[in-house]
């Protein structure tokens, strides 16, 4: 298991406190994304180019994230579309 920075820490402590804070976080790790997303979907807006995997933690925390992701990838989308069936 990779050893977590300073710098990491104190950021995944801001995000567990406030996921908005993350709109305040130069450069965020994914694992500091991921914890952001997974308390609020729409806190991807503040999440320069998401990986695939934060877009579907968006996701499946709040379908409406999708409107905030700018090119959502093919999963993503089709992700998105299986959510919505459920309804």
């Amino acid at each position: 298991m990779k050893k977590m920075s300073v710098t990491e820490r104190k950021h995944l402590f801001a995000v567990y406190e406030n996921c908005w804070a993350i709109e305040y976080i130069k450069n965020p790790s994914e694992k500091v994304q991921l914890a952001a997303v997974r308390r609020n979907g729409w806190a991807v807006w503040y999440i320069s180019n998401p990986s695939e995997s934060v877009q579907l933690a968006a996701l499946e925390q709040d379908r409406s994230s999708l409107k905030f992701i700018n090119d959502p990838t093919p999963k993503v989308k089709q992700r998105y579309y299986d959510l919505k069936k459920t309804l």
